[in-house]
């Protein structure tokens, strides 16, 4: 897509740089959900094998530790939903790149550059919106179970 053409002229390099962006960013929360989802995996299949295998019960907790850490990360850092936004976000990039170039509608007219512009921008514009309302959304739980982790001990 980066070296793609129409009418002999590339596309707009604000489209390609999203599309890049979106792309590496997938790429890069796909190996961090499936990094943390085997740590995760594995450290639960290693709790009953060290307890059977009578090891250290510093050993067991450290591992069920590990599970937690993983999990929350995951949870947390919202890994997964950001892998999967990210690369929608990337195929639809393509989409409409490939409705471009193809002079396909909405595209068949004069200011297609611009409605290509636009509509990429409006793309990754709701992607940071879902993204936003996610992170606030975490941080108010985060908070709430704060307030009522004071309130139990209180």
């Amino acid at each position: 897509m980066a070296s793609a053409e129409r009418d002999g002229r590339a596309l707009p390099v604000t489209v390609v740089a999203k599309w890049r962006w979106y792309k590496r960013s997938a790429r890069r929360d796909r190996l961090r959900y499936g990094g943390m989802e085997v740590v995760a995996l594995i450290g639960s299949a290693a709790i009953p094998v060290a307890a059977a295998a009578h090891l250290d019960s510093v050993i067991i907790a450290a591992l069920g530790a590990l599970v937690l850490i993983a999990t929350g990360f995951r949870t947390t850092f919202g890994l997964h939903e950001n892998w999967v936004e990210h690369s929608q976000a990337g195929y639809a990039i393509e989409r409409e790149a490939a409705l471009f170039l193809h002079s396909s509608s909405p595209y068949d007219g004069a200011d297609a550059v611009r409605v290509l512009v636009a509509r990429v921008e409006a793309i990754a514009d709701e992607g940071g919106q879902r993204w936003a309302r996610r992170q606030i959304s975490v941080e108010h739980d985060r908070q709430a179970h704060e307030r009522a982790g004071r309130s139990a001990v209180e």
